[in-house]
C-alpha cells in the first residue's frame, strides 16, 4: 500500500484527502495543471490561492488554484479544484514592452525581460546562443507566443519547473531509472515482467512531407527588386517520406540561409515527434519503488512488440492520477523519438520508416 499521498499547501495549510487527483506535466505546454476532487473544502473568497502541490519531499508544481467548482448533486457530489502553474500567467497576458521591440538580446535575456513583471524566475541549462538584432512584439501576442517564437528560432524548449519558474534548453537531460516493457511469450501471451498496463498510439504522415522550403524576406525596402530582394531560403528532407510531398514555409522573421536552415531543421523534427507519438500508462507515480518520480524530459528504453518500438524514446508529458475506482496511483506517458527534439537531427528513412512497420503487418493481415 502507497503510504504517500499527494498534497496540496494552500496558503501554506495542507489539504490531502482526495477522491480524485491529476497532475499533467508536459515539456510542450509552458504551464502545467493539476485538478483535485475532495469530499468537502469551503473556499476563501477573498482571493487568489497561491498553490504547491507536492508528493512526498518532491514538490511538483507551483501556481495558483484558478477554478473551485462545488457541486450536490448525486454521483457528481464534492469540490474539484484545479489550477496551473505560474507560468499560466505567460499563456494568459499580453506582452507589454515599451517601444514594441527588444534589441540585442540573447534568448536567455528576452525570456527574462518578458517574465520580469510576473515575478518568474528563468533559467538556462545550457547557454543559449548569440544575441538577436531585434526581436518585434506584435500587438496583442501573449508572452508565452513570444516565447515560443523565439524558442523556435534557436531551437530550445521553455517549460515550467516545479518551483514556479521557467527553464530553457533541450531534453534528454537524464535517463529513466527503468525500462517500459510491453512483451509476449512464445504463445502470444503478455509476459508478467511487463510494466505497461496499457497502451495507445497514433502514427500518421498526414502532417509530413519530403521536404521542407522556408523561406524569408529580406530586410529590404519597398523599392528594391531582383536580387537586391531575393528571399533567403533554406531546405530539410524528411526521407522516411518516399513520395514526392513538398511544403513551403514562411519564417517568422528576416534570418540568412544558415538561420533559416537550423529553423526549417527543427521544424521537420518536430513533425517527426508530432506524428509518431506513443501513451503508455504504468502503475505508481514512482519509476521503480522509492526512485524518483516520471518526469518529461527524460530518455527512457522501450520494449514495445505491440508497436514495434524497440530502442530509447523520449519523454514528453507526464499525466500523474490517483483515483481509486481506476486503478489507484498511475502515470500515464506521452513519448515521442528523441530525434524530434534535436536541433540538427538524423532521421533516416530506416529509422523513419520502422515507426510503421506494425501498421504495415496489420494491413496486409
Amino acid at each position: 500500500m502507497n503510504d504517500e499521498k499527494p498534497e496540496i499547501l494552500l496558503d501554506g495549510v495542507i489539504y490531502n484527502d482526495w477522491q480524485k487527483c491529476a497532475i499533467n506535466l508536459s515539456i510542450s505546454n509552458i504551464a502545467d495543471d493539476f485538478a483535485v476532487t475532495a469530499t468537502e473544502f469551503r473556499p476563501d473568497h477573498g482571493g487568489a490561492l497561491k498553490a504547491v502541490v507536492r508528493y512526498g519531499r518532491e514538490t511538483i508544481l507551483t501556481g495558483h488554484i484558478e477554478t473551485i467548482d462545488i457541486s450536490t448533486v448525486p454521483d457528481q457530489e464534492g469540490v474539484r479544484l484545479s489550477g496551473r502553474s505560474n507560468s499560466g500567467d505567460l499563456v494568459d497576458c499580453s506582452a507589454i514592452v515599451p517601444g514594441g521591440e527588444l534589441r540585442k538580446l540573447t534568448l536567455l535575456e528576452a525570456v527574462r525581460v518578458l517574465c520580469k513583471p510576473f515575478g518568474i524566475a528563468v533559467r538556462a541549462l545550457v547557454d543559449t546562443g548569440a544575441a538577436f538584432d531585434k526581436i518585434k512584439i506584435e500587438q496583442g501576442e501573449s508572452v508565452s507566443q513570444v516565447m515560443d517564437r523565439l524558442c523556435r528560432e534557436r531551437a530550445f524548449i521553455a517549460w515550467s519547473d516545479g518551483d514556479g519558474g521557467i527553464a530553457l534548453g533541450r531534453p534528454g537531460w537524464g535517463r529513466a531509472q527503468t525500462s517500459l516493457r510491453m512483451r509476449f511469450t512464445n504463445g502470444g501471451q503478455l509476459r508478467r515482467d511487463n510494466n505497461i498496463i496499457e497502451l495507445s498510439s497514433t502514427l500518421t504522415l498526414s502532417n509530413r512531407f519530403d521536404r521542407l522550403i522556408m523561406r524569408s524576406q529580406a530586410a529590404t525596402s519597398d523599392t528594391d527588386f531582383g536580387l537586391s530582394a531575393a528571399q533567403p531560403e533554406a531546405t530539410a528532407r524528411d526521407d522516411a517520406v518516399a513520395r514526392y510531398r513538398p511544403k513551403i514555409l514562411t519564417s517568422d522573421g528576416a534570418g540568412t540561409a544558415a538561420d533559416l536552415q537550423k529553423r526549417v531543421d527543427w521544424e521537420v523534427a518536430r513533425r517527426v515527434g508530432k506524428s509518431t507519438s506513443v501513451s503508455y500508462t504504468v502503475k505508481g507515480w514512482r519509476q521503480v519503488e522509492g526512485g524518483d518520480l516520471w518526469r518529461p524530459g527524460l530518455l527512457v528504453s522501450v520494449v514495445d512488440e505491440q508497436t514495434n518500438i524497440n530502442g530509447d524514446m523520449l519523454i514528453t508529458a507526464v499525466s500523474l492520477t490517483l483515483d481509486e475506482d481506476e486503478g489507484g496511483y498511475q502515470a500515464r506517458l506521452a513519448l515521442e523519438p528523441p530525434a524530434a527534439w534535436l536541433p540538427a537531427p538524423t532521421i533516416s528513412k530506416a529509422a523513419g520508416g520502422a515507426q510503421y512497420e506494425a501498421l504495415r503487418r496489420a494491413a496486409r493481415g
